[in-house]
């Protein structure tokens, strides 16, 4: 069993293979404040895997050191990072791609727009085939709040296809977890 925080309730998760836990959390519409609030599901996530975590599965799953696997991880980051400050889009085979996102301030004509309406930058992830497929194979299990166990509310194979670029909100009962970045890095 792994302890899970949210800000206000505590609930010992059961660590178990393809399954999610969540619970609900009553969130306003962020469209329009005064329609009224709705119930959403919200990822609980039993632990973090670190690189460091990541450096001793993939030592032991190859023939290559800590040390060989932790530098091929850091030039690879060094890598991406040359390849998106030059504008590509980075394809890492079936684990999916990394691009170049920006937000920016429109206007009413194309001729005005310069970059000083360009407001940031950032990374987007788009997940490959392999990872896709990791959506299909879990099951939704809804957690108590009153014992921590989970509740026979529970749900399998995930209907996402996990196209999007993780930047669905809470109005849409998208990815709204305590852990998410919106998708992006």
């Amino acid at each position: 069993m792994v302890a899970s925080k949210t800000k206000k309730k505590t609930y010992a998760i059961p660590i178990t293979e393809n399954q999610v836990f969540y619970s609900t959390v009553k969130r306003p519409n962020p469209k329009d404040k005064n329609k009224t609030a709705l119930y959403y599901a919200q990822v609980h996530h039993s632990a973090r895997a670190t690189l460091s975590t990541l450096q001793d599965r993939l030592t032991q799953m190859s023939a290559l050191s800590r040390g060989d696997v932790q530098s091929v991880l850091s030039n690879l980051l060094d890598v991406i990072k040359d390849q998106l400050r030059n504008g590509r889009i980075v394809e890492l085979g079936e684990l999916g791609s990394l691009y170049i996102g920006i937000n920016s301030k429109g206007v009413a004509n194309e001729k005005d727009f310069t970059s000083a309406q360009i407001k940031s930058g950032h990374i987007n992830f788009r997940a490959g085939k392999d990872l896709k497929s990791v959506m299909n194979s879990l099951s939704f299990l809804k957690l108590s709040e009153d014992t921590g166990a989970t509740t026979s509310d529970t749900k399998s194979g995930g209907k996402s296809d996990g196209t999007g670029s993780g930047n669905s909100g809470g109005s849409t009962g998208g990815n709204t977890g305590g852990d998410s970045d919106g998708g992006k890095i």
